[in-house]
């Protein structure tokens, strides 16, 4: 489990993140007003007893790094498999780093979640990787092409936070090369969390709807051959007068 504090308009609140049925006592004693709960385990949902604020089921991609890396390949699609092949057989240059020492993956990553989000990643999560993650990047002919955030959480997971390549229509790279080295950036992140003995790598939320406006970021991810995982995000406070409180702003 990883515990950060956050503090929004003046209030502490904590984030817990990846919390299992042996966290639920660790959990509960935290005396921050909030708490933030973050992809917890059916089986913490089932044992943690204090009052929850609100409760949300979510799906995330989830690959088993402790399958062979030659299964882990087998396991993609085809499509997917050619082009990770692809992006190998592409001089490039892979690199795992903290976010603070690659001010270039950072700007992308910023740039890409304006265009999508209409705002950079906050401080605050640039911090939380920089204490609890990393940054992976491939640059091709010195270029950067790609960059992912991850958090890891010793030797359970690795989840896969931000990514970015760099704009298709500039022209500054052809596009199926772009395509390729995404898909490579994502293998080496596997394969890199799996040399660290790190058991679960988690590709992050599906939309888990077909019909979904975004439904090809699920395509993308699946093709890599994750299975669904359920798990769960919840908001709870030890106190009365917290709770009360988010009730009244949620039902004025």
């Amino acid at each position: 489990m990883i515990h950060t504090v956050k503090t929004k308009s003046g209030l502490p609140y904590s984030v817990v993140w990846f919390p299992d049925a042996a966290d639920v006592d660790t959990v509960a004693r935290l005396r921050t007003p909030l708490t933030v709960i973050r992809q917890a385990s059916a089986a913490f949902m089932h044992r943690y007893e204090q009052p929850l604020l609100r409760r949300l089921r979510f799906c995330t991609a989830i690959a088993d790094l402790t399958q062979s890396e030659d299964r882990l390949m087998a396991n993609m699609s085809k499509t997917c498999r050619a082009s990770v092949r692809h992006g190998l057989n592409t001089a490039h240059v892979f690199e795992v780093l903290k976010p603070s020492e690659s001010p270039q993956a950072r700007t992308l990553i910023d740039d890409f979640n304006r265009r999508l989000y209409g705002r950079p990643v906050s401080a605050a999560n640039w911090q939380l990787t920089e204490q609890h993650g990393v940054l992976t990047q491939i640059r091709v002919d010195g270029q950067l092409i790609a960059a992912n955030t991850h958090l890891f959480d010793g030797t359970l997971r690795a989840r896969a936070l931000y990514g970015a390549t760099i704009p298709r229509e500039q022209g500054r790279a052809a596009p199926r090369m772009i395509a390729d080295i995404n898909r490579l950036l994502t293998w080496y992140d596997m394969t890199y969390f799996r040399s660290l003995g790190v058991r679960t790598y988690d590709a992050g939320g599906l939309f888990d709807d077909p019909d979904h406006p975004s439904a090809g970021v699920d395509r993308f991810k699946l093709a890599f051959g994750y299975t669904r995982r359920y798990e769960y995000h919840a908001l709870t406070s030890p106190y009365l007068l917290a709770r009360r409180g988010l009730n009244l702003l949620r039902n004025p």
